[in-house]
Order: structure tokens, then sequence, then C-alpha cells
């Protein structure tokens, strides 16, 4: 039938309806050592797919905010990695630590209007995780290939960045993949954490995974996706926006929709990102991830909260309200007509629970 395909594991298809939306769900992977920011001047065009795009692309979205971000390189052990991370606020001393990690195959300029609202106030450090933006390019099928060293390896990589940097304590603010991240970390070293900020769905929270990243399991449906909808180019980039990540992508600067592009068509960026897809994306689903922490909550004493789009399409607000309710000091927050990206479709309610429960441990 012109409107389904074959699946690789044989004895039936797949209708091509839902190959498309797939498509589009994981879409959200196609984003997200001088002062950048609103000093940042590009003298002439950089190849498409260079590390000097992706830095020219990533200086216009902080100028757009006017951001003034310093950017440096720690290198970590186990693996060994060398980390781009960019850096807001007062001087180092001056301002409580917050440590942003973004979401899925995305890059920490993505939350670039969430550092500009934190900068006044806090001192903000904001890594490119393993296989995104100028962070080396990892292979998660030898990185971590099974679950449990996925969660180790997420675990290690925060404990590290925070080491590099010279923090005993930090608050984590973090998004989708990086939610998922920080609350490993924080119940792996609860002693570290001062405050935790859950935005937007992390990963894997339901109990079962969706029908669309269920299909990502099926190596046919994920090979045809990669060739097609999932192959990155400006208006698969906005298409990805528009459908998952947020409730408006009119809401979204064209600035920032730039840097997924560049960050997309980095050397190794799609390879890292389906290699973890591999990893987490099976039919069994991501009960793995995020849900498979639930026991686990209730011995989690790190004042929490949940913020979360009331039209986030990777998982009901019911799931964060459900979570907070497990944890000793945990809230949960819906803002209304928000998305997944909560920060870009309601930039400043966002703004005001996330610097209201953080200023309230400073």
């Amino acid at each position: 039938s012109r409107d389904t395909v074959p699946t690789a594991r044989g004895g039936g298809h797949i209708r091509r309806r839902d190959v498309l939306r797939a498509g589009a769900v994981a879409g959200v992977a196609l984003v997200g050592g001088a002062v950048l920011g609103a000093a940042a001047v590009e003298r002439r065009p950089a190849p498409v797919g260079s590390r000097d795009a992706f830095a020219a692309a990533q200086g216009r979205l902080l100028a757009r905010y006017g951001v003034q971000a310093r950017e440096r390189y720690v290198t970590l052990g186990a693996p060994p990695l060398r980390t781009h991370v960019l850096e807001a606020g007062p001087e180092a001393g001056a301002g409580e630590p917050v440590l942003l990690l973004h979401g899925g195959g995305s890059v920490a300029a993505e939350m670039t209007p969430l550092l500009a609202a934190l900068q006044p106030r806090f001192h903000v450090y904001a890594p490119d995780r393993p296989g995104c933006g100028l962070t080396d390019m990892v292979d998660y099928t030898v990185v971590a290939p099974t679950i449990a060293a996925f969660r180790a390896h997420a675990v290690a990589f925060v404990g590290a960045v925070l080491d590099a940097l010279g923090l005993a304590t930090a608050s984590l603010v973090a998004n989708s993949m990086g939610g998922y991240w920080a609350l490993a970390f924080a119940l792996a070293h609860p002693e570290r954490v001062r405050r935790l900020v859950l935005v937007g769905e992390p990963a894997g929270s339901a109990e079962h995974a969706p029908l669309m990243q269920r299909l990502l399991g099926v190596p046919a449906v994920s090979q045809l996706l990669r060739a097609t909808a999932l192959r990155p180019t400006p208006d698969h980039i906005r298409e990805s926006y528009a459908r998952i990540l947020v409730a408006h992508v009119d809401r979204v600067p064209q600035e920032l929709l730039d840097c997924a592009y560049a960050a997309a068509v980095l050397p190794g960026a799609q390879r890292a990102w389906y290699s973890m897809l591999d990893q987490v994306t099976h039919v069994r689903g991501a009960s793995e991830l995020t849900y498979a922490l639930r026991p686990e909550l209730p011995r989690l004493a790190v004042p929490t909260l949940f913020v979360w789009g009331d039209r986030d399409t990777f998982g009901s607000s019911a799931e964060g309200q459900a979570m907070s309710r497990l944890m000793p000091n945990g809230r949960a927050e819906v803002i209304a007509d928000a998305g997944h990206l909560v920060w870009l479709d309601q930039p400043a309610r966002c703004a005001e629970l996330v610097t209201g429960f953080l200023a309230a441990a400073a």
C-alpha cells in the first residue's frame, strides 16, 4: 500500500502517516574562549556544518537576548571529554551557582532565554552535553551500552562538570533528557544539589512510551525517517518545533532556529543523537528512564520544582504532579498555553517561577 511501509521485523506494516508523525517526534533532536553574545560580530559566513558556523549562530542567539556569555572548555576524565560551557552572570562567588542541562540532541544555547532571566542574580553554567554542540561527540552504543550504564554516564557527567568548575554544590535547572540526567544525579548525590528545577517533561516520565516513540524502535522505520523527515534542514527544524516542542512556533526567534540547524549539521551530531536513541528508545518504551526512578523519589529531600506546559506533547502534566507528590519537598506548576520548551512559549511566567524558586535557597 502507498499508505504503509514494511517493518524490519516482518509480519506487518506501519501506516505512512504514523511514520511522518514519528519524524516530527524524533525531530526534537534536531535542535536544541571569548565573550559571546551582544558583542558578537561575524565577518564572513563560515561553511555550513562547521564549528565556526555553529559558534556564529550561537553568538547571534545570545546577542538576541543580550547575554554576555563567557565561553570555556573543561576536560572530563571518565569518559575523557572536552566539554564546552557557556558561563554568564556575576563573577564567580558573587552569585549562587546554577547548572543548566539542555534536552535531547539539543544544545546549551537553546536555553538562552532562561539563561538571560537567571544571569542578573545567579552565576549560570550551561554545558553542551556529550555529543551536542561544541562538546566532544560520542557513540552511546560504546559509552553507555545499557540503560544502567546510561544512567551511570549521566550521573558521572554532571558530577565531573561540577568538579571541573570547582562547584561543591549547585542548583540544577534541566529540560527533557537533561531532566532525567539531573534527577538521576540528585538521587545519587543529593548533598551536591541545592535545588532542582525540571522544566518540561523529564525524558520518559510516563509508564509507557508514546506510539511515535515506540515506532523509532523499529529499525526500518528509523532508517527511513533518518533519510527523509529526520534529515536536518531549516524547514524540518521549524516543523519539529511547531509540531512537538512549542505551542506556538511564531514565539521562537529565528536566531534560535538557526542555531538549532547549525547544531544538527555539526560533524558527528547525528550519529551521537541516533546512537543515544538506539540505547533508550525501544518497543518496551521509555519506562526505563524517569518513570523507573519513581520508587526512589520518596527519599529525595532536595527541594524540587516541576514546571510543565499544559500542551507538552511528551507527557501530561499529571505525570509531574504525581511525581511531585511522591517527594518530600516536591512541587508542580502547570503553565497554560505552553509546550515542551516552556521558556519559549511563556518566557515571563517560566522565568518568574524558576527564579523565585531558586531565590528561596539563595
